[in-house]
């Protein structure tokens, strides 16, 4: 709720009342906060169930024969699960699981909440297309100038050997290069906003195709009063997680190794060209299995959890107020054709 009255302030100019021509409704600024809570209650569910999968996922990511250092050299996801067990015991597939779960919260929370609300300010609340993109890449870019250092020290957590706290982790990075070693990877991050931003826009189409498909597409333009089952929502997450891994994870893993190790001052580039010199263009896809295995999974659950619980948090967000869509999503539903040859529900036409 900080957070809300934060970005409440942060976009009206004229105390809270009005957003340009727009009244800024409470339903309007609960649907944000509800997306937000949502997503962020089924992150922190799949990264318990998950976690030990996302260590081993991080720790792939994070070692490279030609960089300096005790990193974890496993052959694969199986491989390095059963190498924690034997050298760390069945303790150690939950190494540094708290400091990840306040960046799994913290970065999912903000995240979605200032893209949800961009998108319901700038594109009325309209899910779909380039601009819904562009805004959720804005509202990822907000979360990782606030959570980066979470991140960084949660990453040189899981991946030091031996094992240190997250206060000794600071600790190190600040000898390593101060403030600045906590935004260690900072551009690109900003790059890699278009991956949560472009896994939760493809989420939103595929459920907007799926609920089409069954002639459920209410003709007002809300179609946050239809839900996709469980199994639907695991699919589409699914889907929608792996079209934006397989685009971006280089970077990714340029990041993790940047933010694991003393890379000194070499930008993303300098190390992906390092990799691809001395192991190989192979090397940059490295964890790759690990990280769609952790990935599909997580994306399957954590929208199935987001689309069946986000009507309870938005009840809870708008003090059990209706929900209804924005003024600009009610004229696009008026003025656009509804169409339904085969005589079932009308579908409202997706807007592009």
């Amino acid at each position: 709720y900080t957070l809300s009255a934060y970005f409440h302030v942060a976009m009206a100019s004229d105390g809270g009342k009005h957003i340009g021509t727009q009244e800024l409704s409470p339903p309007a600024n609960g649907r944000a906060l509800a997306a937000a809570a949502s997503t962020t209650a089924g992150e922190l569910l799949t990264t318990v169930l998950l976690y030990p999968v996302e260590l081993v996922k991080s720790r792939l990511q994070a070692s490279a024969v030609s960089y300096a250092g005790d990193g974890f050299q496993y052959n694969g996801l199986a491989s390095g699960l059963v190498s924690v067990v034997q050298e760390e015991g069945v303790k150690g597939l939950f190494t540094g699981i708290r400091p990840v779960m306040a960046r799994a919260a913290a970065t999912d929370f903000v995240a979605v909440y200032a893209g949800e609300a961009l998108v319901e300010r700038y594109s009325g609340g309209s899910g779909f297309g380039v601009l819904a993109l562009l805004l959720r890449s804005l509202g990822c870019c907000v979360s990782i100038l606030m959570t980066l250092p979470l991140e960084t020290v949660a990453m040189r957590v899981t991946t030091a050997r031996p094992p240190i706290s997250a206060a000794a982790a600071a600790r190190a990075m600040w000898r390593e290069g101060g403030l600045a070693a906590f935004w260690r990877g900072l551009y690109v991050n900003v790059v890699l906003c278009i991956n949560p931003a472009l896994t939760f826009t493809a989420m939103a189409r595929l459920k907007n195709l799926i609920l089409i498909l069954r002639r459920r597409q209410p003709a007002d333009g809300d179609d946050s009063a239809v839900h996709l089952s469980w199994l639907e929502s695991a699919i589409a997450g699914a889907l929608a997680k792996l079209a934006a891994m397989l685009l971006v994870y280089p970077l990714i893993r340029g990041k993790s190794l940047m933010q694991a190790r003393d890379t000194g001052k070499v930008g993303i580039l300098g190390v992906l060209g390092h990799l691809a010199r001395e192991e190989g263009l192979r090397s940059l896809y490295q964890g790759l299995g690990a990280q769609l295995s952790k990935s599909l999974l997580s994306a399957s659950m954590k929208y199935s959890f987001k689309e069946c619980s986000e009507e309870t948090f938005r009840r809870l967000a708008t003090g059990g107020a209706p929900v209804r869509p924005s003024a600009k999503l009610e004229a696009t539903a008026r003025s656009s054709p509804v169409s339904n040859e085969e005589g079932g529900s009308p579908v409202a036409n997706e807007e592009e």
